[in-house]
């Protein structure tokens, strides 16, 4: 499998500027992609953009992306991430990368390149948890869901697993492995809380850190730390929410 014959014979392909052994094409208004060479040229790491292409970014990302091409192919992790990466004018912090498999950026149409193309892109360290926390399902939803690769543009979406049960609304997670979820619906399941003795929201941040949230009979929220074995401490509302938004970045 030759990667550097694939793409260069993409209709519309160019040379991206700059840098040797990458390319760059667009095959409608507003998507754009991007690829460089690894070190050993045996695989690809390629970028997507959606209505927010940035050639200097993106040839950021592949630069860097080659330069750490042994760690981030030797790794066996679905989601990876360099530390330190930054960028003139924007506040990412880690150079991500997914694996085949995770991404299917190529599955349909060449299903071998798909199967040595690393898809990288810029992030924030608050989105990715320790990579043994993640099954290939998780993987996959994060970076489809969540991380939204092809907006360069975009916030951070931090890591959140989310377990809760509420016997009020009935709603609540099944199995032990809780769920990947938005901060938003964190929020409203601790709000939901009030007035449903007897129900909880468990949630683990992108630390590793676990923590506990009700509400009692005393009128209050509590919240404890599992993996510290702290609390339960009384807090209000909106020191709760305050705390909840602080520990997921």
């Amino acid at each position: 499998m030759d990667p550097a014959a694939v793409v260069s014979a993409f209709p519309g392909v160019e040379e991206f500027e700059g840098i040797p052994d990458a390319w760059h094409w667009s095959p409608v208004p507003g998507l754009d992609f991007a690829a460089a060479l690894s070190a050993d040229g045996r695989h690809l790491f390629q970028v997507n953009a959606r209505d927010t292409y940035d050639q200097e970014l993106v040839g950021a990302l592949l630069q860097a992306a080659r330069e750490n091409s042994s760690l981030l192919l030797e790794k066996g992790a679905l989601l990876s991430t360099l530390q330190g990466f930054r960028h003139p004018g924007r506040d990412f912090e880690v150079l991500a990368a997914a694996r085949p498999g995770v991404h299917r950026y190529h599955e349909v149409q060449q299903p071998e390149l798909q199967q040595v193309t690393w898809a990288v892109f810029p992030g924030y360290a608050c989105e990715f948890a320790d990579p043994s926390r993640y099954s290939l399902e998780d993987a996959r939803e994060s970076f489809i869901r969540f991380l939204s690769p092809a907006n360069l543009n975009r916030e951070p979406v931090p890591f959140l697993r989310l377990w809760y049960d509420n016997t009020v609304t009935k709603g609540g997670t099944d199995g032990p492995d809780g769920i990947l979820a938005a901060e938003t619906t964190l929020y409203r399941e601790i709000k939901l809380l009030e007035g449903a003795p007897g129900s909880f929201v468990r949630f683990e941040n992108f630390r590793g850190r676990v923590f506990r949230i009700e509400w009692d009979s005393e009128r209050t929220w509590t919240l404890a730390e599992e993996t510290q074995g702290s609390g339960p401490d009384a807090l209000a509302i909106s020191d709760m929410l305050s705390f909840v938004e602080q520990s997921l970045r």
